[in-house]
């Protein structure tokens, strides 16, 4: 699964190269309107097209006649259950394809969010480092947090306990990309930090498990060393403006790739 990560990290940072010119939000857009039509087109590769275009010409027939014998109380109630039944029918096709579909774009979001979410710190800017531990006596032993030269920890750990927990404040001094280091219980865990860098990968947690692996694929995964569970840095949103209006990443993608999904629906020949 490491190995997989890395790969599409990597093909991920292939695909946007071209378009780190254009700055965070048009290339979001752009990104946002191709994942529409890759979504369209394997929508369309493993769905059941024809029997959801017999399904689909039934329902516009039924509206038809709605629409024409709409005085016809009967025959409307009669149209209205046709209509009930073969969306029901239409959804039984698409289930499997969206359950497909799921993979894809849960990997295109994290790809995503890697970029889009959060930017690195300025110099002179502060933030909190949380660091999750498997068991409470962790920290009573002691859990220390390392900077190198370029950052400064402001402050003690924070302690709690109940949460299994230690935080600490941070401040950037020097642009670069720094590793911070965890120790607990005999173990060294290290994490990023982007200082003063553009906006691009920003990885804000480092965790074990495969699920975090999956959603946060910035870092290659904590080893199960049943100390240190998570790493994280509290960075900045990355704003996002378009025509004036600040805008939310995720919103931003799913309006456009929908949209873009909708817009070619035609031209790939896929019935939705």
């Amino acid at each position: 699964m490491k190995l997989f990560n890395a790969s599409i990290t990597g093909l991920f940072d292939l695909l946007f190269w071209p378009f780190s010119f254009l700055g965070p939000i048009w290339s979001l857009v752009v990104f946002s309107l191709l994942a529409g039509i890759l979504m369209l087109w394997i929508f369309g590769l493993v769905s059941d097209q024809d029997s959801i275009r017999v399904v689909r010409d039934r329902v516009r027939g039924n509206l038809i006649a709605i629409r024409l014998f709409g005085d016809d109380l009967g025959l409307l109630f009669r149209l209205q259950g046709r209509l009930l039944r073969d969306n029901a029918i239409f959804l039984r096709y698409a289930m499997l394809p969206l359950l497909i579909m799921i993979v894809p774009v849960l990997l295109i979001i994290a790809q995503l969010n890697l970029r889009y979410s959060a930017r690195p710190l300025e110099p002179g800017e502060t933030a909190t480092v949380m660091v999750s531990v498997t068991d409470p006596s962790i920290i009573e032993r002691g859990v220390v947090l390392e900077a190198p030269d370029g950052v400064s920890v402001e402050t003690l750990g924070v302690r709690i306990p109940q949460q299994r927990e230690v935080a600490w404040r941070i401040r950037a001094e020097r642009a670069g990309e720094y590793q911070l280091v965890v120790r607990a219980g005999g173990v060294a865990v290290e994490k990023q930090l982007r200082v003063g860098q553009a906006w691009g990968k920003t990885s804000s947690l480092r965790a074990s498990g495969l699920g975090n692996l999956l959603l946060y694929p910035g870092e290659p995964p904590i080893e199960q060393s049943q100390i240190v569970e998570a790493i994280e840095i509290t960075y900045r949103q990355l704003e996002l403006r378009i025509f004036g209006w600040s805008v939310d990443w995720l919103v931003l993608f799913f309006v456009l790739s929908i949209a873009s999904g909708f817009a070619f629906r035609k031209v790939l020949g896929v019935e939705i």
